[in-house]
């Protein structure tokens, strides 16, 4: 071999490497693997912290752009100082002994000294592992795995699922607090709290300490005697409040037992608009109402063909269906998850791209205008029938309601925004996962999100949403996404 041919080889070799290096890490989660950003920085190899927090559901919101950036996680917070080594952390100053870094609008922060940290703010389990350059992500470790709460005839049932048989100790406190404290045990915080109900608990806390777990639940009145043993296939602690008055406050059916025997497998398809309610007019006259509903239609086919979920529709014809409506009919149905489907409208002809919105209080005026634009045939709507007296306690439910499963719609959407990532970033932009006040989400009683597919004000988005092709590919992301949810969430 001649020295040329010698050096072509080499470098070859080295473009390889550094390419693996540059974008190779897998992150192994329930229900699949996913890649994310990787980079070297002066010989240290760094992960990227916005794809991992998109992975786990977590968010990053940046305090001062380019400087610094706050990675939130249900009651921790992380915040990154660019070509800082050092991190605050819940308020206490870590150091990285690396800097982070700032490329092409992601954060990066050294693997070996950044992901025990961010393993310390998740409630699963972090672990790096060098050999097979992959991020795994897992529920295994924990001792305590989930919890069930279910109405009985002479009380209310509480059961914490264990992977072992364990010791436990109960104590009431002030504010009708039933505390569980059980010791060498570790939680899986995140599935604990994704069993909040508020049928039957005001609050709720998980707390993870170094030699103990502590579970304390806040019910809605007073309780009586209280029983309690372990139960064997699975392994559960069971704790009966015996002639407890914490009676539900809601009434649905579906919501009598809340644990780990649930299954996803209906979905609530909504169609936007209808009818009289045309909803966005593209530059071209195209009605948002006909393409959405031919999205939803293609999802219901997608979703009956392979028979994984069942399919239920809030409208299936081009007719007007009302708010009260829209959640009468997904939740009398008993569905598990909600998929509102929109097309999106701005006075800026220039925006454009695919977005998934979860139901939260709204944190920039581009979601806060997405939301008026849905909500303004449903503001007519409430004027036209006027206020009633149950409307303040039906809001308050409503909140109730979706604080419970915000985290998971928050989930779902990251989900179905990175099918759509893989499908439709060639074509249009991606705006990524956002929160705002969507009244149809709003009084729907399982998780859910609202997908808008594209902006019918801008040309070229207009032209792809008048494309069957590209129709299918927004009906095969939501499919996609939610059979990923489907997988994490039924095999915790």
């Amino acid at each position: 071999m001649s020295k040329t041919s010698l050096n072509i080889l080499i470098l070859v070799a080295m473009l390889s490497a550094a390419t693996a290096l540059a974008g190779d890490i897998t992150v192994q989660i329930p229900g699949g693997n996913e890649k994310i950003g990787a980079e070297k920085f002066d010989d240290i190899s760094y992960f990227s912290v916005s794809d991992l927090a998109d992975v786990l559901g977590q968010r990053i919101s940046w305090n001062i752009p380019g400087l610094s950036a706050t990675l939130t996680n249900h009651d921790h917070t992380v915040i990154f100082f660019i070509n800082s080594p050092y991190l605050n952390v819940n308020d206490t100053v870590k150091n990285l002994t690396f800097p982070v870094k700032l490329k092409r609008g992601c954060l990066y922060a050294p693997i070996q000294t950044a992901l025990p940290i961010i393993d310390q703010v998740s409630p699963e389990r972090v672990v790096w592992d060098e050999d097979r350059r992959q991020i795994r992500v897992s529920s295994e470790f924990y001792t305590i795995t989930d919890m069930a709460l279910s109405e009985k005839a002479n009380g209310l049932l509480i059961e914490l699922f264990v992977s072992e048989s364990k010791d436990f100790e109960l104590y009431q406190s002030e504010g009708n607090w039933l505390n569980i404290t059980i010791p060498d045990a570790t939680v899986n915080r995140r599935q604990l709290l994704s069993r909040r109900s508020a049928t039957f608990l005001r609050d709720m806390n998980v707390f993870q300490f170094e030699a103990s777990a502590q579970i304390s639940l806040r019910l809605r009145k007073p309780f009586g005697k209280i029983t309690r043993r372990f139960a064997p296939n699975p392994g559960r602690i069971q704790i009966s409040l015996i002639d407890t008055t914490a009676a539900p406050v809601l009434t649905n059916a579906h919501d009598k037992i809340v644990g780990p025997d649930d299954h996803i497998d209906k979905i609530v398809i909504d169609a936007g608009h209808g009818g009289k309610d045309y909803g966005a007019i593209g530059l071209d006259g195209t009605q948002e109402k006909k393409i959405v509903l031919d999205i939803a239609k293609r999802l219901a086919k997608l979703i009956r063909k392979e028979k994984i979920f069942e399919a239920v529709m809030t409208r299936d014809k081009d007719v007007y269906v009302s708010l009260d409506e829209r959640a009468r009919i997904a939740n009398e149905s008993g569905g598990d998850v909600f998929v509102s489907i929109h097309a999106n409208a701005s006075l800026k002809r220039t925006a454009r791209g695919f977005q998934v919105f979860f139901l939260a209080p709204a944190l920039n005026d581009e979601a806060r205008a997405a939301a008026q634009l849905e909500n303004t045939v449903f503001l007519s709507e409430q004027t036209a029938f006027g206020a009633h007296e149950g409307d303040a306690l039906s809001m308050i439910l409503s909140d109730m309601i979706q604080n419970e499963f915000q985290e998971e719609s928050s989930d779902l959407a990251a989900m179905t925004d990175r099918e759509f990532r893989t499908l439709l970033s060639k074509k249009t932009r991606a705006r990524g996962r956002d929160q705002a006040g969507f009244f149809v989400l709003n009084g729907v009683y399982m998780p859910s999100i609202l997908v808008e597919a594209a902006f019918l004000t801008n040309k070229k988005d207009e032209k792809l949403l008048k494309s069957k092709s590209y129709r299918q590919k927004i009906a095969e992301g939501i499919y996609a996404g939610l059979k990923r949810f489907k997988a994490k969430y039924e095999n915790k």
